[in-house]
């Protein structure tokens, strides 16, 4: 009896012994959310054609919620899942966002959440163009202006007067859009534009504002009135945060691009809106899940060289050549040093700029600390990772950015001890 006793027990200690080393060998989850702008590209596990499926599960299983730049800055800043979905609990592992954070929100973060979770670290994730979306426009008439749409080999062109116009609500009819190749009005008639909006705190629409600020200034066409700030509100732009009257709003990228398609679909009213291109169409991004086959981009004209560039990857990756990755120690200590300035290029397509990624120095398990490390690792350096991003109508950050990045998160080369899970930084700190 005792003997069989003995073995019983010896059986039930290499089951449990075994379901011990399971869960030492499980990867960790990881999760984090925030701009939708980047949503199609950073994906799910089992979403085909996105970087989180790439990765796959076996050194962590990541998750994303599409929220909004706004929401995914709080979510990281205040390591509160609830802001990415209701109810989540555990913690805020990254965090991406088209807006970068500013210094008053680095500095409480530096003071606060840092002193156990350890340093924040902000770096370029991709570089984009914002498009314009114009539904039920105009006909296209030019034969010099730059392909922005399947089957349409040749754009409407819209200046920064045109934008400043339309964006304050100065200019709410395409019989006062004048177009810069002609320097006549684009229609002759009266056709009513409605202007979408995002209304959740948007990337996008720190990127659109942060041209608009710089350049609006100077325009006659600029409605009295309207201050344009680099911001993720675009309401705050206007007084007492009242939009004009021809204005919608919608939340996130998707909510916009549904709105503009259902006024494509209705044939007559005429639209504008602010879009990343991976919610545009299938020219600019081939390979995006949420692009159309026929949404319709305006080219932009950019008054410094004095060209007219389409919203493509490329033309983005100019806007922003001629920034330069921190190259010092100081520089590279901080997170605002990481973000290009792109407000007002002398060169490429005007309304470009950068995808920010937040992530923590240090975690509290080794796990998730592989994982994050290694997860950017196939962004910065996988051809295939690049593939998607080109897909989804963005580009790599430049050369230079992906040398530094390496140099000084993804290793220690540098010898600045900025790398993610440093010994010497990380010793009795994560989150």
């Amino acid at each position: 009896m005792k003997s069989s006793q003995r073995k019983i027990c010896q059986i039930l200690a290499l089951v449990v012994s075994g379901m011990g080393a399971s869960v030492a060998m499980a990867s960790p989850l990881l999760q984090g959310g925030g701009s939708s702008l980047v949503a199609p590209t950073i994906g799910n596990p089992g979403v085909a054609g996105t970087e989180i499926n790439a990765f796959g599960t076996t050194e962590g299983t990541f998750t994303y919620y599409s929220v909004g730049s706004g929401a995914g800055q709080n979510a990281f800043l205040n390591n509160q899942p609830t802001y990415l979905a209701p109810g989540l609990t555990g913690t805020v592992d990254f965090a991406n966002s088209d807006a970068a954070l500013t210094t008053a929100q680095i500095s409480a973060y530096k003071s606060g959440l840092a002193t156990a979770d350890g340093p924040l670290i902000q770096i370029p994730y991709v570089v984009t163009p914002i498009t314009v979306p114009v539904v039920n426009g105009p006909a296209v008439t030019s034969t010099t202006t730059p392909q922005t749409t399947p089957g349409q080999a040749h754009s409407i062109a819209l200046n920064d007067d045109d934008l400043c116009g339309i964006f304050s609500g100065g200019i709410k009819d395409w019989n006062a859009v004048i177009n810069p190749e002609t320097g006549s009005a684009y229609s002759s008639t009266s056709s009513p534009i409605k202007v979408v909006y995002r209304l959740d705190g948007s990337g996008t629409t720190e990127l659109l504002t942060r041209h608009l600020a710089a350049v609006c200034p100077s325009s006659s066409k600029t409605a009295a009135g309207v201050t344009f700030v680099d911001g993720l509100t675009f309401a705050n732009n206007f007084s007492g945060g009242t939009v004009p009257s021809n204005f919608v709003g919608a939340t996130g990228s998707g909510g916009v691009r549904s709105a503009l398609l259902s006024y494509q679909t209705s044939g007559t009213q005429a639209a504008v809106a602010y879009l990343s291109p991976d919610y545009t169409n299938t020219f600019l991004a081939p390979s995006s899940s949420s692009a159309s086959t026929a949404l319709a981009v305006a080219s932009l004209y950019n008054k410094v060289d004095t060209h007219y560039y389409a919203p493509t990857a490329a033309n983005a990756s100019l806007a922003v050549s001629s920034a330069a990755a921190p190259n010092s120690k100081a520089l590279a200590s901080s997170p605002a040093q990481w973000v290009p300035a792109s407000g007002n290029p002398s060169t490429g397509y005007p309304v470009s700029g950068t995808s920010e990624i937040l992530v923590s120095q240090c975690y509290a398990a080794s796990g998730v600390t592989t994982a994050v490390h290694d997860f950017l690792t196939h962004h910065y350096t996988d051809a295939s990772f690049a593939s998607i991003v080109h897909g989804n109508g963005f580009d790599t950050v430049p050369a230079g950015y992906q040398t530094a990045i390496q140099a000084d998160f993804l290793s220690n080369t540098s010898g600045y001890n900025l790398d993610i899970g440093n010994a010497t930084v990380c010793a009795g700190k994560g989150r």
